[in-house]
């Protein structure tokens, strides 16, 4: 067994050891109705091995916490082993996945007081009137799907701060001012598939560049021998690409390991989407440049750093739509 073999697995016995720990938690805390079935929370908590006099806020809190977590170790083992089964795990990922349970529940804590706060409709404020059940739900979707939970709290955010004059009419941002090549992905930076001189596309297979894409990478620059960008390809173009092959009839023979770019690029227009929207600018070039010229191309997603901002040169950096986006606010 080797060393990351060895890692791995005491990784899984973490996460089932903490499935364990978390569901347990939950059910020890669960409450129960009194006499009478009134719906009022029984005034001691057993908690594991012994019971504790809690105020319901607190055993409510509580319960946020755990199912917080459950919802994350959900995420956070699906997505492990998603990764070991298709051999293509980073283990750069760990501290993810330790520190992704307690994200979650700091997401659902917010989440909890968002609710309870009446920033959103939701209750009268009374805890008797919240049901545990609908609570640990949301606690426990919250965790599991922290991205949605966080464009909902900024969206809520944003209602309740809204200004009449925003970024949109603000001219000269500091940030957009700044060159390209100061916030660019360096070469040392991108997983790229570099052809060799000789090579086409049809020497180049499809699970030569899927073996590239992992959790952090789902663009592969595929560069010309002299280090100019030819394509870029997206994980969700490659996987349409292997899913319609797979379910194809007609080419049900036609075995995944054999396909080549030149079959992907030959696929529903694919030149358009991965050659002819890359954008092209020079280094000394800032964000709003780089943003222009990524605005003068349809579906561009990508703008490529050369020295004088041609195609033909090697490239020195890349700034995709998202780090343009994320640049540009101040």
């Amino acid at each position: 067994m080797t060393n990351k073999t060895k890692r791995a697995f005491a990784f899984a016995t973490y996460l089932i050891v903490l499935s364990i720990f978390l569901t347990l938690s939950v059910l020890a805390l669960w409450f129960g109705p009194t006499n009478g079935d009134n719906g009022i929370w029984l005034k001691k908590a057993p908690l594991i091995f012994f019971k504790f006099g809690v105020h319901p806020d607190l055993r409510m809190l509580l319960l946020v916490i755990l199912t917080g977590a459950l919802g994350s170790f959900v995420h956070t083992a699906t997505s492990f082993a998603t990764y070991i089964g298709n051999r293509c795990f980073d283990e750069d990922w760990y501290c993810w996945y330790i520190l992704r349970p307690f994200i979650g529940v700091a997401l659902a804590i917010i989440f909890y007081f968002t609710l309870r706060g009446g920033l959103v409709v939701f209750s009268n404020g009374d805890i008797n009137s919240i049901s545990p059940f609908c609570i640990g739900a949301l606690s426990g979707l919250v965790g599991m799907f922290s991205k949605q939970a966080t464009d909902k709290l900024r969206e809520i955010f944003d209602n309740l701060f809204k200004t009449d004059k925003g970024d949109e009419e603000r001219d000269g941002k500091l940030l957009e001012l700044r060159p390209v090549h100061q916030v660019m992905l360096g070469m040392n930076r991108i997983s790229a598939y570099q052809l060799n001189d000789g090579d086409t596309d049809n020497t180049v297979t499809i699970q030569d560049l899927y073996s590239l894409i992992t959790g952090v990478v789902t663009r592969i620059p595929v560069l010309n021998a002299n280090g100019s960008a030819k394509y870029i390809i997206h994980q969700s173009l490659l996987y349409k690409f292997i899913s319609k092959k797979s379910m194809n009839s007609s080419e049900s023979s036609v075995k995944i390991s054999e396909l080549t770019l030149e079959n992907f690029m030959n696929f529903d227009n694919m030149e358009q989407l991965v050659r002819d929207s890359l954008a092209f600018v020079s280094k000394d070039k800032t964000l709003r440049d780089a943003k222009n010229e990524m605005d003068k191309i349809s579906h561009c997603q990508d703008v490529l750093v050369t020295e004088n901002g041609t195609k033909e040169e090697p490239i020195l950096g890349w700034l995709t739509n998202i780090e343009i986006s994320k640049h540009a606010k101040v």
